[in-house]
């Protein structure tokens, strides 16, 4: 099986291009570099609440209110050289340090022939990044995403 044909053959395509922490999302994956070679990218989000008194009530019930929301993209994938979104997620975990970030942008599956498939983009840090090399099975690398501000969510639109 080709490079990459897991994640491709559930039709899911992954851009990425170099960013800073002033990056914005993305909305096409236009002048992005597709990486090739992914097995997994799935969206994991969080968010964080704290119970508060609504006193606007005369009983002043307790509520739940979101703090915080977060997202990280662990992903997987099979270690190519010549894939040129494995190099730009390599440098952006070498720099991130310096506030290099990744502008990312996950297309889904469109369900229909007609209209635009769904899509995730947004910008985020390269984190975890390690390699794995063992004899006698597919050199692999994993790494997270860690969402810098919110995503972006767009939904499959049927023309």
């Amino acid at each position: 099986m080709a490079t990459g044909a897991f994640f491709n053959s559930l039709g899911y395509r992954f851009y990425v291009k170099a960013g800073t922490t002033a990056s914005t999302n993305p909305t096409a994956s236009t002048g992005m570099t597709e990486v090739l070679s992914l097995t997994n990218a799935g969206i994991q989000g969080t968010s964080q609440t704290q119970e508060v008194q609504d006193y606007g009530s005369t009983l002043g019930f307790t509520a739940s209110l979101v703090t915080t929301q977060a997202y990280t993209i662990p992903c997987e994938m099979n270690l190519n050289l010549n894939d040129a979104g494995y190099a730009v997620l390599k440098n952006a975990a070498l720099n991130a340090a310096g506030g290099t970030t990744v502008e990312w942008y996950r297309e889904s599956p469109e369900m229909s022939s007609t209209g635009s498939p769904e899509y995730h983009s947004g910008v985020a840090f390269v984190t975890d990044f390690s390699e794995s090399i063992a004899a006698g099975n597919v050199a692999t690398v994993s790494f997270t995403l860690s969402g810098y501000g919110a995503y972006t969510w767009s939904a499959e639109t049927n023309a």
